[in-house]
């Protein structure tokens, strides 16, 4: 699908105005934002979960954009209702960590950049905070007792080098909060 020049310009308009530029001229920097929202991405997988806990079915979309395998922006969004609820945010080289310099050229660096998003996609876990083996540490208590009513779910998931987060779902305020994160 090719890119209406109209729709180019809102990108970049937008792109510039959280940036609070004030000129009539985007810096450079936005015009690249801008072609990395409007590219195809690089790579885009979703999977379905129930991520809230409440029987429904939601997404897990995870993409990766730019012209470079070692150079791309990587997202990883969890959809609720249709709208992103969570996202984060990281380069490949953070996925790249591991390999070796002399391989980060394609088509290796492609293979390898693809095999560890998938992984990536098949690490988001859901789990009843009260199954068998779920461990809380000390700082997760302090989060689920601001929370009412107590989330019944985990969601898990590891990225990068060595990255793990977990989240919980916050009903009332239909968001996701950071249970813990490491590394």
């Amino acid at each position: 699908m090719r890119n209406h020049p109209l729709r180019v310009f809102v990108v970049i308009a937008a792109l510039a105005c959280q940036r609070g530029d004030t000129t009539d001229e985007p810096a450079q920097d936005t015009i690249r934002a801008a072609a990395v929202v409007l590219s195809p991405p690089w790579y885009r997988h979703t999977r379905t979960l129930d991520l809230t806990g409440d029987g429904g079915t939601d997404t897990v979309r995870l993409e990766a954009r730019g012209a470079r395998p070692d150079s791309l922006e990587i997202t990883l969004s969890f959809l609720v209702d249709g709208e992103e609820r969570h996202r984060e945010q990281w380069g490949s080289s953070y996925e790249l960590a591991l390999l070796d310099s002399a391989a980060r050229v394609p088509p290796r660096a492609d293979t390898v950049l693809r095999a560890q998003l998938d992984s990536v996609l098949a690490s988001v876990v859901v789990q009843r905070l009260d199954a068998p083996g779920v461990q809380l540490m000390a700082e997760d208590t302090a989060v689920l007792a601001r929370l009412d009513p107590r989330p019944t779910h985990r969601v898990s998931f590891s990225y990068g080098y060595e990255t793990t987060v977990r989240l919980v779902w916050d009903a009332p305020r239909q968001r996701f909060v950071r249970l813990w994160s490491c590394c």
